[in-house]
Protein backbone atom coordinates (compact mmCIF):
# COMPACT_ATOMS: atom_id res chain seq x y z
CA UNK A 1 0.00 0.00 0.00
CA UNK A 2 1.27 3.20 -0.92
CA UNK A 3 1.75 5.89 2.11
CA UNK A 4 -0.59 7.96 0.63
CA UNK A 5 -3.12 5.43 0.06
CA UNK A 6 -6.16 5.64 2.90
CA UNK A 7 -6.60 2.09 4.83
CA UNK A 8 -9.02 -0.05 4.28
CA UNK A 9 -11.40 -0.32 8.08
CA UNK A 10 -12.66 -4.38 7.81
CA UNK A 11 -16.54 -5.05 7.27
CA UNK A 12 -17.02 -5.88 10.73
CA UNK A 13 -15.18 -2.58 12.16
CA UNK A 14 -17.34 -0.44 9.89
CA UNK A 15 -20.46 -2.57 10.94
CA UNK A 16 -20.02 -1.19 14.39
CA UNK A 17 -19.15 1.71 13.76
CA UNK A 18 -20.29 4.55 16.29
CA UNK A 19 -20.92 1.59 18.63
CA UNK A 20 -19.15 3.17 21.56
CA UNK A 21 -21.15 6.39 21.72
CA UNK A 22 -24.48 4.17 21.78
CA UNK A 23 -23.18 1.98 24.20
CA UNK A 24 -21.72 5.20 26.52
CA UNK A 25 -25.29 7.09 25.89
CA UNK A 26 -27.20 3.67 26.39
CA UNK A 27 -25.77 2.68 29.79
CA UNK A 28 -26.64 6.16 30.87
CA UNK A 29 -30.10 5.96 30.62
CA UNK A 30 -29.95 2.52 32.14
CA UNK A 31 -28.59 3.36 34.96
CA UNK A 32 -31.40 6.68 35.18
CA UNK A 33 -34.08 4.13 33.80
CA UNK A 34 -33.45 1.98 36.80
CA UNK A 35 -32.92 4.71 39.64
CA UNK A 36 -35.71 6.31 38.66
CA UNK A 37 -37.78 3.50 38.52
CA UNK A 38 -37.02 2.24 42.04
CA UNK A 39 -36.14 5.28 43.92
CA UNK A 40 -38.71 8.08 42.12
CA UNK A 41 -41.62 8.62 43.61
CA UNK A 42 -45.10 8.23 41.52
CA UNK A 43 -45.48 11.80 40.55
CA UNK A 44 -41.92 12.36 39.93
CA UNK A 45 -41.85 9.23 37.22
CA UNK A 46 -45.42 11.12 35.83
CA UNK A 47 -43.29 14.46 35.63
CA UNK A 48 -40.52 12.20 33.47
CA UNK A 49 -43.53 10.59 31.48
CA UNK A 50 -45.30 13.84 30.92
CA UNK A 51 -41.97 15.78 29.64
CA UNK A 52 -40.79 12.80 27.54
CA UNK A 53 -44.12 12.83 25.73
CA UNK A 54 -43.76 16.82 25.48
CA UNK A 55 -40.79 16.44 23.61
CA UNK A 56 -42.13 12.88 22.01
CA UNK A 57 -44.88 15.35 20.50
CA UNK A 58 -42.84 17.42 19.24
CA UNK A 59 -40.59 15.15 17.44
CA UNK A 60 -43.68 13.18 15.75
CA UNK A 61 -44.73 16.80 15.01
CA UNK A 62 -41.67 17.58 13.15
CA UNK A 63 -42.13 14.07 11.05
CA UNK A 64 -45.62 14.46 10.44
CA UNK A 65 -46.10 18.21 9.78
CA UNK A 66 -45.18 20.03 6.82
CA UNK A 67 -44.22 24.04 6.96
CA UNK A 68 -45.42 25.94 9.85
CA UNK A 69 -47.13 24.44 12.90
CA UNK A 70 -50.81 25.64 13.21
CA UNK A 71 -52.43 25.72 16.64
CA UNK A 72 -54.34 22.28 16.11
CA UNK A 73 -50.68 20.76 15.54
CA UNK A 74 -49.10 22.70 18.40
CA UNK A 75 -52.02 21.97 20.89
CA UNK A 76 -51.07 18.19 20.96
CA UNK A 77 -48.25 18.94 22.97
CA UNK A 78 -49.53 19.91 26.34
CA UNK A 79 -52.10 17.73 25.61
CA UNK A 80 -50.04 14.80 25.19
CA UNK A 81 -47.75 15.78 28.39
CA UNK A 82 -50.94 16.31 29.84
CA UNK A 83 -52.33 12.51 29.45
CA UNK A 84 -48.70 10.88 31.89
CA UNK A 85 -49.85 13.40 34.37
CA UNK A 86 -53.77 12.64 34.42
CA UNK A 87 -52.64 8.50 34.83
CA UNK A 88 -51.82 9.45 38.26
CA UNK A 89 -55.30 9.83 39.38
CA UNK A 90 -56.55 6.34 37.72
CA UNK A 91 -56.98 4.43 34.23
CA UNK A 92 -60.42 6.89 33.96
CA UNK A 93 -58.27 10.04 33.85
CA UNK A 94 -56.27 8.66 31.32
CA UNK A 95 -59.76 8.03 29.09
CA UNK A 96 -61.06 11.24 29.94
CA UNK A 97 -58.22 13.18 28.88
CA UNK A 98 -57.58 11.25 25.90
CA UNK A 99 -61.21 11.88 25.18
CA UNK A 100 -61.09 15.37 25.75
CA UNK A 101 -57.54 15.91 23.81
CA UNK A 102 -59.20 14.20 20.91
CA UNK A 103 -62.11 16.36 20.99
CA UNK A 104 -59.75 19.76 21.30
CA UNK A 105 -57.05 18.66 18.38
CA UNK A 106 -60.19 17.71 16.26
CA UNK A 107 -62.23 21.16 16.32
CA UNK A 108 -58.48 23.06 15.97
CA UNK A 109 -58.00 20.89 12.92
CA UNK A 110 -61.44 21.23 11.39
CA UNK A 111 -61.18 25.09 12.21
CA UNK A 112 -58.24 25.42 10.03
CA UNK A 113 -59.92 25.19 6.93
CA UNK A 114 -59.25 24.16 3.71
CA UNK A 115 -60.36 20.85 1.63
CA UNK A 116 -62.08 18.10 3.92
CA UNK A 117 -59.50 15.44 2.62
CA UNK A 118 -56.71 18.14 4.44
CA UNK A 119 -58.85 18.91 7.46
CA UNK A 120 -59.70 14.81 8.03
CA UNK A 121 -56.10 14.06 7.08
CA UNK A 122 -54.91 16.47 9.69
CA UNK A 123 -57.13 15.37 12.47
CA UNK A 124 -56.70 11.52 11.86
CA UNK A 125 -52.53 12.64 11.99
CA UNK A 126 -53.19 14.71 14.73
CA UNK A 127 -55.03 12.66 16.89
CA UNK A 128 -53.48 9.57 15.96
CA UNK A 129 -49.84 11.46 17.71
CA UNK A 130 -52.11 12.00 20.89
CA UNK A 131 -52.90 8.38 21.49
CA UNK A 132 -49.39 7.15 19.97
CA UNK A 133 -47.19 9.50 22.46
CA UNK A 134 -49.56 9.90 25.46
CA UNK A 135 -51.47 7.33 25.57
CA UNK A 136 -48.57 4.98 25.13
CA UNK A 137 -46.57 6.84 27.62
CA UNK A 138 -49.42 7.02 30.16
CA UNK A 139 -49.28 2.97 30.51
CA UNK A 140 -45.99 3.15 32.28
CA UNK A 141 -47.50 5.26 35.21
CA UNK A 142 -50.29 3.52 35.19
CA UNK A 143 -48.15 0.29 35.85
CA UNK A 144 -46.25 1.63 38.17
CA UNK A 145 -49.30 2.66 40.49
CA UNK A 146 -50.38 -1.21 40.68
CA UNK A 147 -48.77 -3.86 43.38
CA UNK A 148 -45.35 -4.13 42.85
CA UNK A 149 -45.64 -1.88 39.91
CA UNK A 150 -42.12 -0.85 40.26
CA UNK A 151 -40.50 -4.62 39.92
CA UNK A 152 -43.58 -4.99 36.63
CA UNK A 153 -42.03 -1.85 35.16
CA UNK A 154 -38.30 -2.50 35.73
CA UNK A 155 -39.33 -6.14 33.99
CA UNK A 156 -40.30 -4.22 31.04
CA UNK A 157 -37.35 -1.64 30.63
CA UNK A 158 -35.63 -5.42 31.15
CA UNK A 159 -37.36 -7.37 28.33
CA UNK A 160 -37.20 -4.30 26.05
CA UNK A 161 -33.58 -3.44 26.21
CA UNK A 162 -32.92 -7.09 26.08
CA UNK A 163 -34.74 -7.33 22.55
CA UNK A 164 -33.04 -4.33 21.35
CA UNK A 165 -29.80 -5.02 22.26
CA UNK A 166 -30.08 -8.77 20.82
CA UNK A 167 -31.31 -7.37 17.81
CA UNK A 168 -28.61 -5.21 17.53
CA UNK A 169 -25.74 -7.57 17.98
CA UNK A 170 -27.53 -10.35 15.95
CA UNK A 171 -28.54 -8.14 12.98
CA UNK A 172 -24.73 -6.56 12.65
CA UNK A 173 -23.15 -10.14 13.08
CA UNK A 174 -25.53 -12.48 11.12
CA UNK A 175 -27.86 -10.50 9.46
CA UNK A 176 -28.71 -11.44 5.76
CA UNK A 177 -32.30 -11.74 5.35
CA UNK A 178 -34.64 -7.74 5.38
CA UNK A 179 -37.62 -7.93 8.02
CA UNK A 180 -39.09 -5.21 6.39
CA UNK A 181 -36.91 -3.43 3.54
CA UNK A 182 -39.53 -1.21 2.62
CA UNK A 183 -40.19 0.11 6.25
CA UNK A 184 -36.84 -0.12 7.37
CA UNK A 185 -33.71 -1.94 5.64
CA UNK A 186 -31.46 -2.01 8.36
CA UNK A 187 -33.76 -4.49 10.42
CA UNK A 188 -33.12 -8.56 9.40
CA UNK A 189 -34.76 -11.57 10.42
CA UNK A 190 -31.79 -12.94 12.06
CA UNK A 191 -31.86 -10.05 14.25
CA UNK A 192 -35.55 -10.48 15.26
CA UNK A 193 -34.48 -13.77 16.16
CA UNK A 194 -31.63 -12.71 18.46
CA UNK A 195 -33.25 -10.01 19.75
CA UNK A 196 -36.76 -12.38 20.99
CA UNK A 197 -34.41 -14.90 22.12
CA UNK A 198 -32.30 -12.30 24.48
CA UNK A 199 -35.63 -10.94 25.31
CA UNK A 200 -37.10 -14.47 26.32
CA UNK A 201 -33.68 -15.08 28.14
CA UNK A 202 -33.92 -11.72 30.48
CA UNK A 203 -37.52 -12.25 31.15
CA UNK A 204 -37.74 -15.85 32.32
CA UNK A 205 -34.40 -14.94 34.93
CA UNK A 206 -35.99 -11.56 36.31
CA UNK A 207 -39.64 -13.19 36.46
CA UNK A 208 -38.04 -16.28 38.41
CA UNK A 209 -35.96 -14.48 40.77
CA UNK A 210 -38.17 -10.94 40.86
CA UNK A 211 -41.52 -12.07 40.39
CA UNK A 212 -42.62 -15.53 41.61
CA UNK A 213 -45.89 -14.78 40.76
CA UNK A 214 -45.37 -14.99 36.97
CA UNK A 215 -42.05 -17.30 37.14
CA UNK A 216 -39.12 -18.41 35.32
CA UNK A 217 -41.44 -19.91 32.33
CA UNK A 218 -44.49 -17.73 31.98
CA UNK A 219 -41.63 -14.67 32.17
CA UNK A 220 -39.90 -16.19 29.30
CA UNK A 221 -42.69 -16.66 27.21
CA UNK A 222 -43.96 -13.09 28.51
CA UNK A 223 -40.55 -11.69 27.52
CA UNK A 224 -40.90 -12.73 23.71
CA UNK A 225 -44.12 -11.53 23.54
CA UNK A 226 -42.96 -7.73 24.32
CA UNK A 227 -40.10 -8.52 22.70
CA UNK A 228 -42.56 -8.48 19.56
CA UNK A 229 -44.45 -5.90 20.64
CA UNK A 230 -41.05 -3.67 20.93
CA UNK A 231 -40.34 -4.37 17.13
CA UNK A 232 -43.81 -3.66 16.06
CA UNK A 233 -43.05 0.10 17.78
CA UNK A 234 -39.68 0.29 16.05
CA UNK A 235 -41.36 -0.26 12.90
CA UNK A 236 -44.33 2.10 13.24
CA UNK A 237 -41.57 5.16 14.19
CA UNK A 238 -39.46 3.97 11.11
CA UNK A 239 -42.42 4.08 9.09
CA UNK A 240 -42.63 7.74 10.12
CA UNK A 241 -39.36 8.53 9.41
CA UNK A 242 -39.59 6.50 5.92
CA UNK A 243 -42.30 8.87 5.17
CA UNK A 244 -40.51 12.09 6.48
CA UNK A 245 -37.54 11.49 4.77
CA UNK A 246 -35.79 11.69 8.40
CA UNK A 247 -32.88 9.76 9.37
CA UNK A 248 -33.65 9.82 13.00
CA UNK A 249 -36.88 11.96 15.19
CA UNK A 250 -34.13 14.37 16.82
CA UNK A 251 -30.57 14.36 18.17
CA UNK A 252 -31.70 14.55 21.29
CA UNK A 253 -29.45 11.19 22.36
CA UNK A 254 -26.00 10.72 21.08
CA UNK A 255 -25.63 7.05 18.98
CA UNK A 256 -29.60 6.48 19.50
CA UNK A 257 -31.10 9.74 17.46
CA UNK A 258 -34.14 11.58 19.20
CA UNK A 259 -36.30 10.77 22.00
CA UNK A 260 -38.74 8.87 19.47
CA UNK A 261 -35.99 6.42 18.38
CA UNK A 262 -35.05 4.73 21.44
CA UNK A 263 -38.41 4.76 23.66
CA UNK A 264 -40.56 3.86 20.47
CA UNK A 265 -40.24 0.28 21.52
CA UNK A 266 -41.03 0.52 25.21
CA UNK A 267 -44.29 2.95 24.23
CA UNK A 268 -45.76 0.00 22.24
CA UNK A 269 -44.50 -3.01 24.84
CA UNK A 270 -46.21 -1.12 27.75
CA UNK A 271 -49.69 -0.91 27.01
CA UNK A 272 -48.93 -4.86 26.41
CA UNK A 273 -47.67 -5.82 29.65
CA UNK A 274 -50.12 -3.33 31.17
CA UNK A 275 -53.11 -5.60 29.94
CA UNK A 276 -51.49 -8.67 30.75
CA UNK A 277 -50.96 -7.85 33.89
CA UNK A 278 -54.82 -6.86 34.78
CA UNK A 279 -55.69 -10.16 32.75
CA UNK A 280 -53.43 -12.65 34.07
CA UNK A 281 -51.94 -11.30 37.32
CA UNK A 282 -54.45 -8.67 38.34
Amino acid sequence: MSPTAAPQSSPRRSRFAGLGVRVATGLALAVGGVMLTLLAPGWLVAVVAAAAAGLGAWEYLRLTESGSFASGALAGLPLAAAVPLCALAGPAAVVGTLGLGLAVVAGLSLAQGGELAQAIGRLQRRGWGLLYVGGLLSCLVLLLGMPRGRWWLLFLLTVVVAADTGAYFAGHLAGRHKLAPVVSPGKTVEGLAGGLVLAGVAGGLYAGGLLPEVGLPAGAGLGVGLGAVSVVGDLVESALKRAAGAKDSGRLLPGHGGLLDRADGLMMAAPALLLARVLWWG
